[in-house]
């Protein structure tokens, strides 16, 4: 994974100087919870917790090793607000319009919201993700705790899955061994050999009717949640052999430069400051544009689906069967899933 996930982290070209905290070296730039609240109003990015107290010595151990690395460093640095949070300080705190103090008396307290954020479960290092504020329940969408020791490997996946949102459509765990498959399986490479990928102009350039319906898949080289979903969702055991019968796959990078006829339209990259991509996947994605993002074509190339975020191997499953069997043209989707994944009482 390192060499794919540090390609993103040195393009950022942003590095840190080292700063103390609590006495061991890190090159995070670490911010106290309010300033990271506030400056998530003014800018959305995913918030990092790390729950520390003066006496752990895991806490020191992953702010000498995990937070001193320099490229890990610098993609939290870039893409998250970065927060020490002291679980037994002692000072007043707010969170989402509450505030919280220390609880009890002495020297070894705990702090109310430490206590509510991690709940009730003290144990040290925790780390803890949260994104997507939702505003009308006052609470964060992505809310992801992580207890233990976390070294580069584990928690590179976890990075990724609260920043590029890949919790909207997967829980970690499903995340997490996907991402191993993906970057550490020796086998997927082979596998992913084997899939025939069309070229945009290669698929639309066609004006007859198609045999199959197609997946067009959106994504970069430089997302990582895109490379996760490419190197697993299309390959799985469960569902490769129906996708390979009932679907053509479309390759379809959004930095793709030749021009596209769709639907008699004729769609460029242009390469504009406010949208630097190819306005098919604009159009395709129903002006929806998010990386990843799949979308599913009739025969006719009509769009019949566009689905934005991480899709994991279960849910491409779901997907391919319910377009592929043409399920959709006679149940929705929502019967559909009741049929399939019964709600249990």
């Amino acid at each position: 994974m390192k060499k794919y996930l540090v390609a993103v982290l040195i393009c950022f070209g942003f590095i840190s100087h080292a700063q103390q905290a609590g006495g061991e070296t890190s090159l995070v730039k670490w911010m106290k919870l309010e300033d990271a609240m506030k400056a998530y109003d003014k800018q959305p990015k995913p918030i990092i917790i790390d729950f520390y107290t003066d006496w752990c010595g895991w806490c020191k151990k992953m702010m000498a090793t995990t937070y001193s690395n320099q490229n890990l460093a610098a993609y939290i640095n870039q893409n998250f607000y970065a927060v020490k949070f002291d679980a037994e300080g002692k000072d007043t705190v707010e969170f989402l319009g509450k505030k919280y103090a220390p609880l009890g008396v002495g020297q070894r307290m705990t702090h109310a919201l430490a206590a509510k954020l991690l709940q009730n479960k003290m144990m040290y290092p925790t780390t803890l993700f949260l994104n997507n504020l939702d505003k009308a329940k006052n609470e964060f969408t992505l809310n992801m705790l992580a207890s233990g020791y976390l070294d580069e490997k584990k928690i590179e996946p976890m990075l990724v899955f609260s920043l590029e949102n890949a919790f909207r459509n997967s829980g970690y765990e499903d995340f997490g061994e996907s991402f191993q498959k993906a970057f550490y399986d020796t086998t997927t490479d082979n596998k992913i050999n084997k899939l025939k990928w069309q070229t945009p102009k290669e698929y639309f350039s066609k004006t007859e009717k198609h045999s199959k319906k197609a997946l067009v898949y959106i994504g970069t080289d430089w997302c990582n949640s895109c490379k996760v979903m490419k190197r697993t969702a299309f390959i799985d055991d469960s569902s490769a052999t129906f996708i390979k019968e009932k679907f053509d796959l479309v390759d379809f990078n959004p930095e793709y430069t030749d021009s596209v006829f769709y639907k008699g339209q004729l769609f460029s990259n242009s390469r504009q400051s406010q949208f630097p991509f190819h306005q098919l996947t604009l159009q395709l994605t129903r002006k929806n544009f998010v990386l990843p993002s799949l979308v599913v074509l009739d025969e006719d190339m009509n769009i019949v689906d566009s689905v934005p975020f991480y899709i994991n191997p279960v849910f491409m499953k779901d997907i391919t069967r319910f377009y592929g069997s043409d399920i959709y043209k006679k149940k929705s989707w929502k019967e559909f899933q009741e049929s399939i994944h019964p709600v249990r009482n």
